[in-house]
């Protein structure tokens, strides 16, 4: 599965690509050096070959000791899963979240300070409701430290389905404490609904998430809105994480056919991002984006942009623009390593906190439409441009 997220834009599956030696089994170290050879959009960079050697050098290596040398490598998004760890990834990306709404791709831990950073917590999750915002530091769980964990090991702190966490925070350089429920809730990955405004009919879908079903139910939602006679639409992108890649290209092409942007691999080879489904009806479409507006969701405001001249209206986004493979390495463990780089169509690229920038820099009060100022500058453009 490919990811867009981390980007989990995309999570993609993948076989492993080292076949037993004649000299026996290979061991993990030399795997994942395999699958970082054949795999990583950086292998060619010369932080990747001085590290080689050293990892081949350890034919005992744990899982825990590969992550922490790869970490020298200072990419996020480069790291081992166990196979467990591995399903409660895909569970999150259901739709269905335990916890308090902070899944695998809303969390990062920055290599350069070991620090673990919020991307965005989910629409209408705990820790949503609690306040949580995109970029908050993480300094403490329940009174255990998060610096120099790597990534699985803070979310094994966050994890969970009762109770409540105590959450240390770093926002602005300020401390902040909080505490967050733990509780069983269901998330609508897309919510939609068409309203009157003057004598312009509009409608409104939110994506939340782009789980495996988001590109199916976005084209639903537009198919009735677009029996309905709506002359805009408003397309709700903030505080969505990413998920994966195919669903967003789905849900893109409810708006238009075109390619939406274009995976470019380490040997520079470009892949469209599309679908081969048809739009259901030409209209104007305004897209809210905010700093929590991350992978996959960015790579589809870039191309509604780009293809069909959509507005992009509220502020920067969180510029995560890795699409990641997952390579399974035994029975019990893979690794992610970031495979491509999401380009625009007009080739512009929105990795390591570049983000979007919006065309009209609009307050937002977070990604609810109801009496919020960047959902009222949304309809002030359909209606009167």
């Amino acid at each position: 599965m490919e990811w867009g997220a981390t980007l989990l834009v995309n999570i993609v599956l993948a076989s492993t690509l080292l076949q037993p030696s004649v000299a026996g089994q290979p061991t993990l170290a030399a795997k994942v050096v395999d699958a970082i050879d054949h795999n990583y959009l950086y292998a060619d960079n010369d932080a990747w070959k001085h590290l080689r050697p050293t990892l081949l050098a350890n034919a005992v290596a744990t899982i825990p000791a590969l992550d922490q040398q790869l970490a020298e490598l200072h990419d996020g998004d480069l790291r081992i899963i166990t196979s467990n760890q591995m399903i409660a990834m895909q569970a999150e990306t259901a739709g269905k979240e335990r916890g308090i709404g902070l899944v695998d791709f809303a969390i990062t831990v920055e290599p350069r300070s070991d620090e673990a950073q919020v991307v965005t917590a989910l629409v209408d999750s705990p820790a949503d409701k609690a306040g949580l915002r995109p970029r908050d530091i993480i300094v403490e769980v329940n009174g255990h430290a998060t610096r120099g964990l790597i990534h699985e090991d803070v979310m094994s702190l966050l994890r969970g389905d009762s109770g409540t966490l105590k959450l240390k925070l770093r926002r602005d350089g300020k401390p902040i404490s909080m505490e967050v429920p733990m509780e069983v809730w269901e998330q609508s990955a897309v919510v939609s609904r068409h309203f009157s405004a003057g004598e312009k009919q509009l409608g409104y879908v939110g994506i939340r998430l782009f789980t495996s079903e988001s590109g199916t139910l976005t084209r639903k939602a537009v198919q009735t809105l677009s029996a309905l006679g709506v002359d805009g639409c408003i397309l709700d992108l903030r505080n969505n994480p990413g998920g994966y890649l195919d669903a967003m290209a789905t849900a893109g092409s409810a708006f238009t056919e075109q390619t939406l942007g274009w995976k470019v691999r380490r040997d520079g080879t470009r892949e469209p991002i599309h679908s081969s489904e048809k739009p259901f009806k030409t209209m104007r479409i305004v897209v809210l984006i905010n700093d929590g507006t991350a992978s996959a969701a960015e790579v589809l405001a870039a191309g509604l942009r780009d293809a069909i001249g959509a507005q992009l209206i509220g502020s920067k986004t969180y510029g995560r623009g890795q699409i990641q493979t997952y390579v399974a390495l035994n029975n019990s463990a893979g690794i992610v390593i970031p495979d491509a780089s999401a380009e625009s169509i007009r080739g512009a690229r929105f990795n390591k906190g570049a983000g979007l920038t919006p065309d009209v820099l609009a307050p937002s009060a977070g990604a609810q439409e109801n009496e919020d100022a960047l959902y009222r500058k949304a309809i002030e453009l359909l209606t009167h441009g």
